[in-house]
């Protein structure tokens, strides 16, 4: 009986531990994020159309 009653408890740990572990990667995923882009060199950005039309002005012709 003192077997069954210490298997329950593990198993009782194991399981908020795993609740604990839903709740953070659901934040994790589906929380609020900044949504920050990073800018790689020599790549183009799709965002930035006033800066491409500079660069375009400086381009000779």
């Amino acid at each position: 009986m003192e077997e069954l009653l210490k298997i329950i408890k593990q198993q009782s740990n194991e399981i908020a531990l795993l609740r604990e572990q839903v709740v953070y990667l659901t934040q994790k995923i589906y929380g609020k994020s900044s949504e920050k882009t990073i800018q790689i060199n020599g790549q183009l950005s799709l965002f930035e159309e006033e800066q491409l039309t500079e660069e375009k002005a400086d381009l000779p012709r």
